[in-house]
């Protein structure tokens, strides 16, 4: 199975763990968006982000820069099992996908969402 075949299918599988997931995407060490899925019945996306987005102005470059910086504490602190930054509107996840630390998922849920519940069904299910 090719990389990317295998980020879409990882994406069905994050979205299918909760019914709050609104996104689930897969980022590079750049914070480029390489794959990415939204729940069936979202009609408007609180953010545009796609491959030909400019990348510095999206979410998921944020997030890449966030959780590469808190990375570096790794040594002291022990594995980063992953990073949630919450909005009004959002919570969003960002869980590294490999030892490399050169893929990460990015996931999005409604706010009313457990997010400790719903990240712990997630790394259970891409283990």
């Amino acid at each position: 199975m090719e990389e990317r075949d295998f980020f879409y299918e990882l994406c069905d599988t994050t979205l299918g763990v909760d019914k709050n997931i609104r996104f689930a995407g897969v980022i590079d060490d750049g914070g480029k968006l390489l794959v990415g899925k939204y729940r069936k019945d979202i009609e408007s996306p609180l953010i545009n982000s796609s491959p030909l987005t400019e990348q510095k102005k999206n979410s998921f470059h944020t997030s890449y820069i966030s959780i590469s910086m808190l990375k570096a504490f790794e040594p002291h602190l022990g594995g980063l099992r992953y990073q949630l930054t919450e909005y009004d509107n959002v919570k969003l996840v960002t869980i590294p996908l490999t030892s490399r630390n050169d893929r990460y998922l990015c996931v999005s849920m409604d706010p009313a969402v457990s997010c400790q519940a719903a990240v712990s069904k997630i790394i259970k299910k891409i283990s």
